[in-house]
């Protein structure tokens, strides 16, 4: 919810959203290529998000396996591609840069190519709901590397939203807050649990309303669950009685295939995956307090 107003001191310049009646107001500031979310009662910003929490898991296995096969399967097609059975060691150097520089860039065209996706989903998202003109996509060329499959992602978004499912959009990157405290969670002498986020999709599905996180990757990750976890226990901390979620929803828009990977886990399932969200919270929190003492 959005207000105007504040108590505090600090004058915020960007978007200020309303917590817990009023209770707690949050600034939401463009911040490099991001924001940054100020807590008008103090002026201070600095608030985890949800993302900064996820981030502190150990992804390396999938990571390294990613990366190993890319710079396996470029060393493989120069082999078959070149007439020469023997190569120089200057060749063979060149061959072996190369190989190496693929993670990174394939690390940047799957970025680009997800942002895309993600872009064209938020919009199609809004003009649904203000009854606009739906957002095209004409302009990318399916035999660029990044737009192409950009398209393969797209067409799987447009599948799930034309499929048997009654989809009714309610809100789009919406800012959510979570305080355990303010929300009843806090127990005697508990740490607060305390971080802010923006979901990607509320939505209603089969007249149920679901938390949605758009993804891009090659399968529903751990790191996944426990994202759309925060977001589903921040906003049903705030949501009135009847707008409560009942679960969460993982929408996997393949970029490689134009396949729809989709996870949609009940709220018993979200609950053991948000205490594991609150531990990756907590390590983040610990983190960033050990580093000012250093400092």
């Amino acid at each position: 919810m959005k207000k105007s107003a504040t108590t505090s001191e600090y004058k915020p310049t960007g978007e200020v959203f309303s917590f817990y009646g009023g209770k707690i107001n949050i600034e939401k500031k463009p911040w490099g290529t991001g924001f940054r979310f100020i807590k008008l009662e103090t002026g201070k910003g600095g608030i985890l998000s949800v993302t900064a929490c996820t981030k502190k898991l150990d992804k390396s296995d999938v990571l390294v396996k990613w990366a190993t096969g890319l710079v396996g399967n470029h060393l493989k097609s120069k082999i078959e591609d070149s007439s020469s059975s023997s190569f120089g060691k200057e060749e063979l150097f060149l061959m072996i840069d190369e190989a190496l520089s693929k993670p990174e860039e394939g690390k940047v065209k799957g970025g680009e190519a997800g942002q895309i996706i993600h872009d064209y989903a938020h919009d199609f998202a809004k003009a649904v709901i203000s009854g606009s003109e739906l957002p095209t996509f004409n302009h990318l060329d399916s035999g660029n590397d990044v737009e192409g499959k950009a398209l393969n992602g797209i067409n799987a978004f447009l599948d799930w939203y034309n499929s048997s499912d009654k989809i009714k959009f309610l809100q789009m990157e919406q800012v959510v807050y979570y305080n355990s405290n303010l929300a009843g969670d806090t127990e005697d002498g508990e740490d607060v649990i305390e971080y802010v986020g923006i979901l990607d999709l509320l939505a209603e599905i089969n007249g149920q309303i679901r938390v949605i996180d758009y993804k891009s990757s090659k399968g529903i990750y751990n790191d996944q669950r426990y994202q759309v976890s925060g977001y589903f226990k921040a906003y049903n901390s705030n949501a009135a009685k009847g707008k409560k979620a009942v679960g969460t929803s993982i929408l996997n828009f393949g970029k490689e295939t134009g396949n729809l990977i989709q996870g949609h886990f009940p709220a018993p399932e979200v609950e053991k995956d948000f205490r594991a969200f609150v531990g990756l919270q907590m390590v983040a929190t610990r983190e960033r307090e050990l580093d000012a003492e250093r400092k």
